[in-house]
């Protein structure tokens, strides 16, 4: 029997595995420290006189460790939601449970992005030639991503679940829809390379609503919902999703006042889904069980 795994976080796990992606974190913190040591042996070989290549010998290893940082908090982090946390969100809006969103990785990602224009500028300043040319496009070029996570810092994902459909915030997206309009709910890629679920909304859909906000990117007509970022289980955000748009009884549920149980439990989650809505998920996932509690079957 093929032994099913967790649902990755981010599409280059998905790519090499988990396994893989964790020893090339580990390789990028090993580098960043040869990189260091390198460079201070260089510098310290100089001390008499200030070594021509003094802003690169520097720039270089502090952006390679807030590249493997980065690495490191996007792919070991892995924060989850209790029934307090979304219970205390929930009970500052009517009628519904409010999963709110971290700010690790547009944080982490637009650190990254900045040490690497500042290198590239450095670079592009200590050069000469083409070369000079080259550094200076690429902190050029780096300046779209540096703006698109100041705006995704300004406005954290949020995801409102209620009997009437759902509203999701993300940095580049405010959207709203009912339920009965949703057409798909599938598995893909977002953005800063994170696995979503993409909710596909029915051409037409007269209760669909879109705020664009992001300046660069549009994707008409879906709805990307990142559960890493809202402390979910992606396995267990996506059976949820699935019954409350297939089973309009199971709504009741998200009316407030007790958080369902199947957002923070495997065994529940598993045990209280329909099997025509579990199926296509369970046969290509499985949750991954709270601290102390075994997998679900």
């Amino acid at each position: 029997m093929r032994k099913l795994s967790t649902m990755p976080r981010s599409f280059p796990e998905q790519s090499f595995g988990r396994a893989l992606w964790v020893a090339i974190v580990v390789l990028n913190l090993l580098l960043a420290a040869v990189a260091t040591v390198l460079c201070a042996s260089a510098l310290t070989q100089s001390v008499e006189h200030p070594h021509p290549l003094l802003g690169v010998l520097i720039a270089v290893p502090v952006m390679w460790w807030v590249m493997a940082l980065t690495l490191l908090l996007t792919t070991m982090s892995r924060r989850r939601a209790s029934a307090t946390s979304i219970g205390e969100a929930s009970a500052t809006v009517p009628g519904g449970i409010l999963l709110r969103g971290s700010r690790l990785v547009p944080s982490t990602t637009l650190a990254a992005a900045v040490a690497a224009a500042l290198t590239l500028t450095v670079l592009a300043v200590t050069v000469h030639g083409g070369w000079r040319i080259v550094c200076a496009l690429g902190a050029l070029l780096l300046l779209g991503t540096i703006v698109s996570h100041v705006i995704s810092l300004r406005h954290p994902r949020r995801l409102l679940l209620h009997p009437l459909g759902l509203g999701s915030a993300t940095f580049h997206l405010d959207a709203e829809v009912r339920w009965d309009d949703i057409d798909s709910i599938d598995y893909g890629v977002g953005m800063n390379n994170v696995m979503v679920l993409r909710i596909g909304v029915r051409p037409g859909a007269p209760s669909y609503r879109e705020q664009w906000r992001h300046p660069f990117f549009r994707r008409r007509g879906a709805i990307d919902v990142d559960p890493v970022a809202l402390g979910i289980d992606g396995t267990l955000l996506w059976l949820a999703l699935r019954l409350y748009r297939l089973e309009p009884s199971a709504r009741e549920e998200l009316r407030g006042g007790r958080v369902p149980e199947r957002l923070i439990d495997a065994r529940a989650a598993v045990a209280t889904t329909p099997e025509h809505v579990a199926s296509p998920v369970l046969a290509r996932f499985r949750p991954a069980p709270a601290a102390g509690q075994r997998t679900a079957p």
